[in-house]
């Protein structure tokens, strides 16, 4: 069975509200069954509580991960079912890297990035998404699936026809803007 998952660690600036929003909108996108489930608790501080969602065995089949600070607004199947291994959307400012904040899988497809991870790797790259990128090959999701808003939405006034996720990177969230 699929899992969606997110994460939400103590500490940070997402709270449960943020969790239960998200819940509502993959439940209103989602068609196939799935179990969602929350990563709340880390030994890893900040974005690299994101890591743990790769721990071998943690999850029995294909997961899509969304952040909690992204707006659902198509189906998520297609996310979810992508045909490779390890998928994630490219990083915005630098589509050669990818960017964490959708990402899917199958099991055993990431474990390297939770086996490898050490606290040192903190000092050496600025955060999950630059890890995952340098650890696991990654194809993309098609950019269409997944505009910025600040890049895309913003600038065009509208949501793109085929958008599935809305992705709020920097400081933008979809809690300040009035339509999210």
């Amino acid at each position: 069975m699929l899992t969606v998952a997110c994460v939400c660690v103590p500490g940070g600036i997402y709270k449960r509200k943020h969790v239960n929003r998200l819940r509502k909108q993959i439940g209103e996108h989602m068609e196939q069954p799935y179990a969602f489930h929350v990563i709340d608790r880390s030994d890893k501080p900040g974005w690299w509580a994101k890591i743990d969602l790769f721990q071998p065995g943690r999850f029995a089949g294909r997961v899509l991960y969304l952040d909690l600070d992204v707006t659902v607004v198509g189906p998520l199947d297609d996310l979810a079912d992508y045909p490779y291994p390890f998928c994630a959307i490219a990083d915005y400012q630098y589509p050669l890297r990818i960017n964490s904040s959708v990402m899917a899988w199958d099991p055993g497809a990431m474990d390297e990035a939770w086996m490898q991870w050490t606290p040192e790797v903190m000092g050496r790259v600025h955060g999950d998404q630059d890890w995952i990128h340098e650890t696991v090959p990654a194809f993309r999701f098609p950019r269409r699936w997944c505009p910025s808003y600040k890049a895309h939405v913003l600038p065009a006034g509208k949501v793109p026809d085929d958008a599935r996720v809305i992705v709020y990177h920097g400081g933008f969230k979809p809690w300040h803007v009035t339509s999210s």
